[in-house]
């Protein structure tokens, strides 16, 4: 018997939601002292799509080639990332601000679309150029503020108060992300 029969899909979206928010609250309020293993684990994410994807085009006939692939190349961006920490900065603080960006409420199609892709891209740039410059200041900021919009953004599926009104939902991101940025301050040297 399959444990994955147990839950239905409802079921295991509730549980990837409370773990996706709790992930976005501890990069809110420890991302600075928790930039490594974060940068780790986005470097990981990232290997792995583009592993998996590039090889899925040519293994069509096999999943677990791609998988392998796609495992193989997390693990090595993940180190890579975790090694050479400003870049892994620079790839985790530029995906951050990638992700904000295409949450903005644009048309996914046509020439709104086009503007989102180029701002995403924009975005991931200049953020991550930024935070090598200015790497404390600049990964206390972003981890705190974009920590606090996702999970904010997530919470708005349990509770719908955040989803039907935005001055609420607004002040949530505020009070999270000002909240984030002050004990990151207090609790770094």
């Amino acid at each position: 018997m399959s444990y994955l029969n147990l839950f239905s899909f409802d079921t295991w979206n509730q549980i990837f939601i409370v773990f996706s928010i709790a992930f976005y609250l501890l990069e809110c309020y420890i991302g600075y002292k928790g930039i490594k293993w974060l940068v780790a684990i986005v470097g990981f994410i990232i290997g792995f799509i583009l592993g998996f994807f590039i090889s899925a085009g040519t293994f069509t006939q096999n999943a677990y080639v791609p998988a392998v692939i796609g495992i193989a190349a997390g693990i090595g961006l993940a180190f890579i990332a975790f090694k050479l920490y400003l870049v892994g900065v620079f790839i985790y603080c530029g995906s951050m601000a990638f992700r904000v960006v295409a949450y903005l409420p644009f048309e996914k199609d046509g020439a709104q679309g086009a503007l989102q892709a180029v701002l995403c891209i924009a975005a991931f740039i200049i953020v991550g150029i930024l935070a090598v410059k200015f790497a404390k200041t600049c990964i206390i900021a972003v981890t705190a503020i974009t920590g606090s919009i996702n999970a904010v953004n997530l919470m708005c599926t349990p509770i719908a108060a955040l989803a039907e009104n935005m001055i609420l939902k607004i002040a949530v991101i505020v009070l999270i992300a000002v909240t984030g940025i002050l004990v990151q301050r207090a609790t770094t040297k």
